[in-house]
């Protein structure tokens, strides 16, 4: 039923007015009947009030007669009157007193109520019948005094209690409503029949206007026209609605040379050309703005990518000193300046630690090539001297072996000197026995001599008689004579012979004599040297062990030194070998050097650089910074709301480095470990701030603290390398 209403507007329009039609008519019969009642009661009351004070009156004039009968007469009449249901007169204390002693006084509270307000009161009653009750006081007056002497002016008398019906006047406003209701009713249905031919009549149009509004949405045709079948209001609709078509038509136009271009535009930039604009105009105000904001992405693009341009043609010129200007740059583009950035700072460090390596190689390569050199020098000097050392051993092991050998034939000789001494006691006993036997033996001697001088003295003779004989003989004894010359000769040798060996045996005698007093002395001297002998032997026996250790440790000392000979040889040839690689060394490391020299870097990274192991673990920390941001930037087009995590690798470093005793700065550490917490604190706001679809002004404040934060840690990381240097 509902969408049957709601389905048409001609439904909604008849509907509605059936609807007004039908409140309007029950408020207006309502109000009608409501008023008719209302001015019924009031003329009721009116006469009602009009009959009170007529029968009031009625019933004073019969009062003031003073006749009993008359006022009965007067009440009763007024009881008669038509409508009239009750009349009661009651009598006040003072009046029962004075003429009905005994009456029981009224009880009912309304009665009593105006005996003590002295007001009338006007009750309707609709109960079981509708009735409307007067009680009105009846006011002393001086006129009363005369049959009421007991009391005075203004006090009540008694109290006229009037009850009217007013069921005759309900019928007759009920047969005014019933008749009321079915003109209204009749009136109204004629009128809603009427309303709807006129409604359907009117909106009859409209359904033109639907059915162009269908064919607009079905088809998507901005050309399409409605039929204009009446000069009313929708005709002037329909005509509106061409005239709008028709300025749609020429907006879409309008925009889709806008688009056309925007089209092309984004195909260029998607090919990475961002110096084109879309110059067209739009109609349509949503479509020039996003236009405008298509040209603003594409301008600052465009800087944005002509600052990360000029910082890599800078980095291709080796100027890794060159800062980028990433203000404004956040999001997916901001991590990639922070990790240009951080390119151009790792280089800077790199070349920093070359630059330290080469002047650290270059200063030791000169020292290691001084060093060498004079290595070879002295390793050549060596070599000589080993040389001779070697030669000198060999001579030394040669004595020492010499040695060992003659304290082993001294040894031998030793122990024959022992025995010869022995035998030279011996021999010197025999000696001193047999001087006396020569003493005794030189005395014949002497004797032979004698005669050998008398037959040398007799055999010159001879030879000289034999001499003259031959030369007696002349030529024949020639012979004869040599021979007697050569026995005379020999005779003269013999007495000098004898002469001498006379000589030599008195010199025998005297030495004979000595050596008796010498061998005497040898005995002494034997016993002397037996006894010297024998410690001689014991130390010869100590030399020739001492020997035999000196040889074994000489032989030794001989093959170390042969074998440092050889080291030393080829120490020589390591020297002459080391001298050449740091001369070559010197050359790369002067190279480096000069190729690093040739490149402008980050100054301060040479005092952040001596710990390497450290250089490389912040740099891949950094990174990880980076890798935490993008994985939120890329999560953000979903609009979801997730939470977000810091980065594991900062605090299980740190960790790591706490638990392994490391010497770095531990404030820096703490530091650093509530940078990383409070980044995680940033961007799940950017999170929370994407996730309820707050204005791009609110995101990119949420993404600049990022950034803030993420450069925090970076500084942070550098201020531990540059702590870890000093």
């Amino acid at each position: 039923m509902l969408k049957l209403i709601t389905k048409k507007i001609s439904n909604k329009i008849i509907f509605a007015l059936f609807v007004l039609m039908s409140l309007s008519s029950l408020i207006v019969t309502y109000f009608t009947t409501l008023q008719v009642k209302n001015d019924a009661i009031v003329t009721t009351k009116e006469n009602l009030e009009m009959l009170n004070t007529a029968i009031f009156q009625s019933l004073r004039n019969a009062m003031n007669t003073g006749d009993p009968a008359q006022i009965m007469k007067a009440e009763e009449e007024a009881k008669t009157i038509k409508g009239v249901k009750n009349l009661t007169i009651a009598k006040s204390q003072a009046l029962i007193d004075l003429y009905a002693p005994g009456t029981e006084f009224t009880k009912d509270k309304d009665i009593l109520n105006s005996f003590k307000t002295k007001n009338n009161q006007l009750l309707e009653d609709d109960n079981n019948e509708h009735t409307l009750r007067m009680i009105k006081p009846m006011i002393a007056t001086q006129e009363c005094l005369m049959c009421h002497a007991n009391q005075a002016e203004g006090d009540i008398i008694g109290i006229m209690d009037l009850t009217f019906s007013l069921d005759e006047s309900d019928g007759r406003i009920g047969d005014l409503v019933i008749d009321i209701l079915l003109a209204s009713t009749v009136f109204g249905w004629i009128t809603i029949g009427l309303i709807f031919i006129i409604v359907k009549r009117a909106t009859k149009p409209i359904q033109a206007l639907k059915e162009g509004f269908r064919n607009l949405l079905q088809t998507n045709d901005p050309n399409i026209k409605l039929q204009v079948a009446s000069k009313d209001e929708i005709g002037e609709v329909a005509q509106l609605f061409n005239s709008y078509m028709e300025k749609v038509n020429e907006g879409l136009k309008q925009d889709e040379i806008v688009i056309e271009e925007a089209n092309d535009i984004l195909e260029k930039t998607g090919n990475g050309f961002f110096v084109y604009k879309v110059e067209a105009k739009a109609a349509n105000p949503y479509v020039e703005d996003l236009k405008n904001k298509l040209n603003t992405m594409i301008s600052h693009t465009k800087e944005t990518l002509d600052k990360i341009n000029i910082t890599l043609r800078n980095y291709s010129e080796s100027k890794f000193d060159y800062k980028i200007d990433d203000r404004g740059i956040y999001g997916d583009l901001g991590s990639l300046t922070a990790g240009i950035k951080l390119v151009g700072n790792n280089t800077s460090e790199i070349l920093a630690m070359i630059m330290n390596t080469g002047d650290a190689l270059n200063k030791n390569t000169h020292t290691l090539s001084g060093a060498s050199n004079n290595l070879s020098k002295s390793s050549s000097q060596q070599a000589a001297s080993l040389e001779e050392t070697a030669a000198a051993l060999e001579e030394i092991t040669a004595n020492i072996q010499g040695n060992t050998q003659t304290t082993i034939e001294m040894s031998n000789l030793a122990s024959d000197v022992t025995k010869a001494a022995h035998t030279g006691h011996e021999f010197a006993n025999k000696t001193a026995v047999a001087m006396d036997e020569i003493n005794t033996q030189i005395s014949s001697i002497n004797e032979a001599i004698e005669v050998i001088d008398q037959i040398a003295f007799q055999t010159n003779i001879l030879s000289l008689n034999a001499a003259v004989e031959a030369a007696t003989a002349g030529e024949a004894g020639k012979g004869f004579a040599v021979v007697a010359q050569e026995v005379r000769n020999l005779a003269n040798r013999s007495a000098e012979a004898a002469k001498e060996i006379k000589e030599l045996v008195e010199n025998a005698t005297s030495k004979a004599d000595e050596g008796k007093k010498i061998s005497d002395e040898m005995i002494q001297g034997y016993e002397i040297l037996n006894k010297n002998i024998k410690l001689t032997i014991e130390k010869i026996d100590h030399v020739a062990n001492a020997s035999k250790e000196q040889e074994r440790g000489i032989i030794q000392i001989n093959d170390a030194v042969n074998t440092l000979d050889q080291a030393t040889q080829q120490n020589a040839q390591v020297a002459e070998e080391i001298s050449k690689m740091s001369s070559e060394i010197a050359n790369m490391s002067n190279s480096l050097v000069t190729a690093a020299s040739r490149a402008s870097f980050l100054e301060e990274a040479r005092e952040e650089v001596c710990n390497v192991d450290l250089v490389y673990d912040t740099a891949k920390l950094k990174v990880n910074v980076l890798t935490v941001k993008d994985n939120v930037y890329s999560k953000l087009g979903t609009y979801d709301k997730w939470v977000a995590e810091n980065s594991k690798e900062i605090d299980t470093w740190i960790q790591e480095t706490v638990t392994n005793n490391n010497e770095l700065n531990q404030e820096i550490l703490t530091n650093l470990k509530e940078l990383n917490s409070n980044l995680k604190t940033k961007l799940q706001a950017l999170i929370d701030a994407n996730a309820r679809k707050e204005p791009n002004s609110v995101l990119n404040q949420k993404a600049k603290e990022i950034e803030i934060e993420s450069l925090r840690i970076f500084g942070t990381l550098n201020n531990l390398k540059k702590d870890a240097c000093k």
